[in-house]
């Protein structure tokens, strides 16, 4: 039999694990929802948000989930994977802050549409609820412009295999960088996907 592993020795996005209890502050975030939903709402807002889904950005800058005292256990643990990435990625020792955070939701059939976090270092992905069959994180292949020297399967484009799906469930934290193109499945399942994003900026001064 003929084994083939794939091997990627400059990974550019990883997985961890952390309990964010949501039962214990859904409530909380579906008030936040609730709020942005009325912000979105009254001035006609256009998100990334597709078929349903709401975004807390249109009020992250004044009350950042990352800054809710539910959240102060989780800082110190997201930063100390941050630090592990930036010399992975041997990036240059400089000041790191947390710029910005929000939340997403996707009922039935909502999802986020391609998008990428311009200026970034690292985006991170917290997937606080996902219900089974809601759908998956999809990035981008960020090598796409040189796959148009390649043959490519007539149906590849119409088929979407410049997306790679990767695999979440509840308490999932992904890593990436900010330039990665990327998206959500729709969720297909009756129960909402809640997910937290965040962004990490570095800093020489």
């Amino acid at each position: 039999m003929r084994y083939l592993d794939p091997i990627n020795p400059f990974p550019y996005i990883y997985k961890s694990h952390y309990d964010f209890k949501f039962d214990t502050i859904k409530n909380k975030v579906d008030e936040f929802i609730g709020h942005a939903h009325d912000e979105i709402e009254s001035r006609k807002l256009d998100t990334l948000e597709k078929d349903g889904g709401i975004t807390t950005v249109p009020v992250c800058r004044t009350t950042p989930p990352h800054t809710w005292d539910e959240f102060d256990d989780f800082k110190p643990w997201l930063f100390d994977q941050i630090n592990d990435i930036w010399n992975r990625w041997n990036l240059q020792p400089m000041n790191k802050h947390l710029s910005e955070s929000w939340i997403n939701m996707h009922p039935y059939g909502a999802y986020t549409a391609e998008h990428h976090h311009q200026n970034v270092t690292v985006a991170v992905a917290a997937y606080l609820n996902v219900p089974e069959n809601s759908g998956r994180f999809m990035i981008k292949n960020p090598l796409q412009i040189y796959k148009l020297g390649e043959p490519l399967d007539y149906y590849y484009y119409d088929n979407e295999k410049e997306w790679m799906p990767i695999e979440v469930k509840t308490n999932d934290v992904l890593f990436f960088p900010g330039w990665l193109a990327h998206k959500t499945e729709r969720n297909l399942s009756d129960g909402y996907r809640y997910v937290m994003s965040l962004n990490i900026m570095g800093s020489y001064v």
